[in-house]
């Protein structure tokens, strides 16, 4: 049932390795190596901080929590899930010349790429916290629970990346779609606004398992919410990722021939 995933486990030293490579030849040449791996986000946060909480005038405390400590905290968690997103789905077809070239276990691919996602979005994460803890100065246990998060939002991003990877390889058409969905959720998941504002509507985002880990995250660090608190959102949650994984599965299996085909 879960034949992919099981290859993925047994072939975690070689992701691991793959997933480091990347980083490299992401960074190779550069002077500063994989500095921009923190440049780049800091400057989208400041930037929309800026247009935001200036320009705006829309930068008021969210439920308590400094808007921008606030915003940073949920970009920190969107730009994991974006780049997850945006690399697994195009795993198969950017990876081509290996897989038509050499007996390569393909099923790892989506899992390569967010491990790579996920080493540079440690970083950041460092980063923040240390900022947020000096900010704030405070720490609080709650803290911990982004390795949870972490966790959920990686088994997410695994899933998505099984159902896509297959499809895009086929059709370079549905990689198109999935682009504007990654607007669509981006603006849809509440990265620079509450879903409290929402009222009873509030469910419609909730449906967005992206707002899950973002929520989680400002949870974490504002709020002091534990994601046991919040069971039927939590099995929610999962139920949606094991859905994914068994449509992940069952893709990679039919249409296997297929995309080896077409790429």
């Amino acid at each position: 049932m879960f034949d992919i995933y099981k290859e993925m486990w047994r072939k975690r030293g070689m992701i691991q390795s793959l997933s480091i490579q990347e980083i490299k030849r992401e960074y190779a040449g550069t002077l500063l190596g994989f500095v921009w791996g923190l440049v780049n986000p800091l400057m989208r946060i400041a930037v929309f901080w800026f247009v935001f909480s200036i320009g705006a005038r829309a930068g008021g405390p969210v439920n308590g929590a400094p808007f921008f400590a606030w915003l940073a905290i949920g970009m920190v968690a969107w730009f994991l899930l974006n780049d997850g997103f945006r690399l697994t789905q195009k795993s198969f077809r950017s990876k081509r010349s290996i897989i038509k070239n050499t007996p390569f276990p393909i099923a790892i691919l989506p899992a390569v790429q967010i491990l790579f996602s996920y080493y540079i979005h440690l970083i950041l994460l460092a980063v923040i916290f240390v900022l947020m803890a000096l900010s704030l100065q405070t720490v609080s246990l709650y803290n911990f629970q982004l390795i949870y998060y972490d966790f959920a939002a990686v088994m997410l991003l695994l899933g998505i990346g099984s159902v896509t990877a297959p499809l895009v390889a086929v059709s370079k058409d549905f990689g198109r779609f999935l682009d504007t969905i990654l607007v669509f959720l981006f603006w849809m998941t509440p990265i620079f606004w509450s879903a409290d504002n929402l009222g009873m509507y509030e469910w419609i985002i909730k449906i967005n398992p992206f707002h899950y880990v973002v929520q989680g995250y400002r949870d974490s660090f504002f709020y002091d919410i534990g994601f046991w608190e919040q069971p039927l959102y939590t099995l929610y949650f999962w139920i949606l990722v094991l859905v994914f994984f068994l449509l992940g599965n069952y893709l990679h299996k039919r249409m296997k021939p297929i995309f080896l085909d077409t790429l």
